[in-house]
């Protein structure tokens, strides 16, 4: 008899970066496996998944939302929900309230790196050893493309969140360039659709990520798939998604990404280098980590 999962899927269709990734990859691995019967759930579904009788739930958005009377696995991705809370009441309380429900009736944890890990316990006070990593990584279809012959240009991967940091970056990268030689590209503000996201990693001078409170840093290890030399900031869970493989920086120290700008501008052995560097750290991801690591939470015992 397969094995019968409920997935909290009220996010997925209109999640289209980072979780959304998440767990779109995961649903794909398990759909190829024959002894799982995995059922999405949206918000009126998941008023009977309790009579439905489900061996387990996996609920992967930050959160316990909807209880299905089964095994509750819940990956929770940060803690910035409250190390950096939001100023309105109301919308900081729907993003902490599930996340103290999942910390009070949930079977088990994951979370996408050790640093997460760390603040979640820290927050929630969860024994740091119950929480399993499952780190996020890059899809198949982020490889190398040829490169296109556009004019050099350095793509900075973020949002608008203030630990984004894309001001210390704009502040660099202006000290760095200040003939305007070199573009800046911001995925901010262009939005760019997944291959114009893939030809710009593989085309990028340098590809930067400057946050400086990160859960994990999954666009890093995109853009390393594609051949991209990174330059990341020495901060939070990026050390961990670049495993030695970025140009680690101070972040913030625009001066430092300055110079390491400048650098990967005018010395094509060091770009070649974190090229290779990329390269290398792509083909050693475990493709297969997350789903397993989640399943494996759901087939336990109580």
């Amino acid at each position: 008899m397969p094995f019968r999962i409920a997935v909290d899927a009220i996010n997925l269709a209109a999640d289209r970066r980072g979780m959304g990734r998440y767990v779109r990859h995961v649903l794909a691995a398990w759909e190829r496996d024959p002894e799982l019967d995995v059922t999405l759930l949206d918000r009126t579904a998941a008023r009977a998944a309790k009579r439905a009788g489900f061996d387990a739930v996996w609920y992967p958005w930050n959160g316990i939302r909807f209880a299905a009377g089964a095994r509750a696995v819940v990956t929770v991705y940060d803690a910035f929900a409250f190390t950096q809370p939001h100023r309105n009441a109301v919308a900081r309380w729907r993003e902490q309230s599930p996340i103290r429900r999942a910390a009070r009736d949930a079977d088990a944890f994951a979370t996408i790196s050790q640093w997460s890990a760390g603040e979640i316990s820290r927050e929630l006070g969860i024994d740091r050893g119950a929480i399993a990593i499952a780190p996020p990584v890059p899809d198949a279809f982020w490889e190398p493309v040829p490169p296109d012959g556009r004019d050099p240009f350095v793509l900075v991967v973020g949002g608008p969140e203030e630990r984004k940091n894309a001001r210390m970056l704009r502040a660099a990268f202006a000290a760095a360039f200040p003939r305007g030689e070199v573009a800046l590209i911001d995925t901010s503000d262009a939005h760019p659709t997944d291959l114009e996201l893939r030809a710009l990693y593989a085309n990028a001078l340098a590809v930067a990520v400057p946050s400086y409170a990160e859960g994990y840093g999954l666009p890093a290890v995109e853009a390393m798939a594609c051949g991209a030399p990174v330059l990341a900031a020495d901060a939070a869970g990026l050390p961990e998604a670049c495993d030695g493989a970025a140009m680690l920086l101070p972040p913030h120290d625009p001066d430092a990404w300055a110079a390491a700008l400048r650098e990967l501008r005018d010395d094509p052995t060091s770009r070649g280098r974190l090229r290779a560097r990329s390269l290398v750290r792509a083909q050693r991801i475990d493709r297969d980590a997350p789903a397993r690591i989640t399943l494996g939470l759901l087939r336990r015992s109580p």
